[in-house]
């Protein structure tokens, strides 16, 4: 069965370099798809496409673009220092915001804004050594180990499948879908069970059981006060009826 995770880590100042330009560079590529694909609807609107050219992009296709001719340019060269998993994943997000456009479920995708901080960095694992969780720190892919902030939480040797990183206000995070069996525990099998009754409150020895005390004391304070109530809402009935007299 899968389980999500989710607690803050302590990245060093260079982890959380890497981490902020890998952020900038998703949040760029993103927001370059939906431009792209806004310019190529516009240009089929007008008619200024010919049939062999589509007026949609793919986020494979948008990949394959950004890999063959963009970062072959110099002044796009810094799109290789953020993980290629996290460039593709950020993509198919996008596309995934335009197909639920047109299927009418959502509003048209927006550009991410710096100020949002709702950009994630997808990490699959693709090595064993990948995703490694210890009592006080997790192995994450091109990041290496990072320190947990919250020791204990993160469940020790299990099975990562994937996880993502994220930043707000300042914080990191990190979020993983572990794998875990299930429990065989079945509820009324092997279990133990003792049903104490207890016919008067005033038989109870009310040193040993000062709670229970405690508890008469607040049962009787709300008896009176919904004595009061019944007796003020009488009250106004009484007068209400003089006043109809």
């Amino acid at each position: 069965m899968k389980y999500a995770y989710k607690t803050e880590i302590k990245p060093t100042d260079e982890q959380a370099r890497k981490i902020r330009r890998s952020i900038g560079i998703c949040r760029w590529l993103y927001n370059e798809y939906l431009e792209t694909n806004k310019r190529l609807y516009r240009m089929y609107r007008r008619g200024l496409l010919d049939s062999n050219q589509p007026y949609f992009m793919t986020a494979n296709d948008f990949d394959k673009y950004v890999n063959n001719k963009l970062k072959t340019k110099p002044k796009y060269a810094w799109i290789n220092k953020c993980a290629s998993k996290a460039r593709k994943k950020i993509l198919m997000n996008a596309e995934s915001a335009f197909r639920s456009f047109f299927a009418g479920n959502t509003a048209f995708p927006s550009f991410k804004k710096k100020t949002d901080e709702d950009i994630k960095l997808y990490f699959p694992k693709n090595n064993p050594t990948d995703w490694l969780i210890e009592r006080h720190r997790i192995k994450i892919p091109t990041l290496k180990f990072v320190r947990l902030k919250e020791y204990g939480y993160l469940p020790t040797g299990a099975k990562i499948i994937n996880g993502t990183v994220s930043q707000k206000a300042g914080r990191f995070y990190v979020s993983v879908t572990v794998e875990q069996p299930i429990s065989n525990y079945k509820p009324g099998c092997g279990g133990i069970g003792i049903a104490v009754k207890i016919n008067s409150l005033d038989k109870l020895d009310k040193e040993k059981f000062p709670q229970i005390v405690m508890l008469q004391k607040r049962l009787q304070r709300q008896r009176k006060k919904l004595c009061r109530k019944y007796s003020y809402n009488e009250f106004l009935k009484d007068d209400l009826r003089c006043v109809n007299r």
